[in-house]
C-alpha cells in the first residue's frame, strides 16, 4: 500500500511541474503593447499583382493620413503585404516623434499578395502633434 501511495504522490508532483512549465511558456509568448494603443486593425482591400507598376512595393506604407480628434490620434494608410501576413501594432513616442511598429507574427507566407488598409487609434492626453515614422518587423 505504501508503494502505491508513493507512486501516486510521485505522479501527482510530476504532473504539477509540467503544468507550471506550460503556464510559464504561455506568459512568455504574450505580446506587450503600449497601453495608449486604443485600436489596431488591418482590413483587406484587394488582391494585387506585383507586376502592376501602379502598386507600391511590399511593406511600404502609402497614403498615410493622420487626424487629431480631441485626445485621440487616428492614423490610416495602405500597405501591400503577403496575403497570409498577420500583424501586431505598437508604437513609441520619443520627444516629438511617434514611431509605429508593425510586427509580422505570421508563420508562413502564401503565394499571393494583398493590399490592406491599416487603422490605428492612439490615446493622446497631451493633445500634442507628432512627426511620424514606421517600421515593419518581420
Amino acid at each position: 500500500m505504501k508503494n502505491v501511495l508513493f507512486i501516486f504522490v510521485f505522479i501527482l508532483f510530476s504532473c504539477n511541474n509540467s503544468v507550471q512549465e506550460v503556464e510559464i511558456k504561455k506568459v512568455e509568448e504574450k505580446q506587450i503593447v503600449n497601453e495608449n494603443l486604443l485600436y489596431f486593425d488591418l482590413e483587406l482591400i484587394e488582391d494585387i499583382d506585383l507586376n502592376d507598376e501602379d502598386e507600391s512595393e511590399l511593406y511600404k506604407l502609402a497614403n498615410l493620413q493622420v487626424n487629431y480628434i480631441e485626445d485621440v490620434i487616428y492614423i490610416s494608410g495602405l500597405i501591400n503585404t503577403n496575403a497570409c501576413d498577420s500583424f501586431i501594432g505598437d508604437f513609441k513616442i520619443k520627444e516629438d516623434k511617434l514611431s509605429l511598429f508593425f510586427k509580422n507574427n505570421s508563420e508562413e507566407p502564401c503565394m499571393s499578395n494583398s493590399k490592406f488598409k491599416i487603422r490605428v487609434l492612439i490615446k493622446n492626453p497631451s493633445k500634442k502633434k507628432y512627426n511620424f515614422d514606421y517600421e515593419i518587423i518581420k
